[in-house]
């Protein structure tokens, strides 16, 4: 559906449902990537929310990332705002899948599609201060840092800060 250099972002399909679930479950993926604390999660209840996440795509797009033929991850624009012109963007990548330039390539088609596509003039998201591959990948991809939550965070025994970070229309250099 969309493609980068090397990730293809398409619609999520039920039978990627057991892997996503699976990476969802990972508590150290969840740490790594969520401020909220790790609970359990039923299958049944993952799938619901995903099924109604992609149903609305007006408030939120989800999608699989593909790399040859295979999901790699899954990403997301969400809480978008009509009037501002402005969105989240996030995405989750497989462990077995990080470290090889895949969230770097997410996050050029995520803008992309934004600002050409979705014609918004903003595209940020949050990161754990601990996420430094995250942090490094976003500032790649041209997200500037705004500003710093301080010990916003309750994450794996210890408060850490979230950053928020951005990229606008007129810096985007596609």
């Amino acid at each position: 559906m969309l493609s980068g250099e090397r990730v293809t972002l398409r619609p999520i399909r039920p039978d990627d449902y057991e892997r996503l679930y699976a990476w969802r479950m990972d508590v150290a993926t969840f740490i790594a990537t969520s401020e909220k604390p790790a609970v359990p999660t039923t299958f049944a209840d993952f799938t619901e929310t995903l099924d109604r996440k992609t149903r609305d795509p007006k408030d939120a797009v989800e999608w699989g990332v593909d790399v040859d033929g295979s999901l790699v991850g899954r990403a997301a624009m969400y809480a978008i705002d009509e009037l501002s012109r402005n969105a989240a963007v996030g995405l989750t990548l497989g462990p077995e899948h990080r470290g090889k330039g895949y969230g770097r390539d997410v996050l050029t088609v995520l803008v992309d599609y934004a600002f050409r596509h979705r014609n918004l003039n903003r595209v940020w998201l949050q990161v754990l201060a601990t996420n430094d591959a995250g942090l490094r990948s976003y500032a790649a991809a041209g997200f500037v840092e705004e500003g710093r939550l301080r010990e916003q965070a309750w994450v794996d025994g210890e408060y850490v800060d979230e950053v928020r970070m951005a990229v606008l229309r007129s810096a985007w250099t596609p």
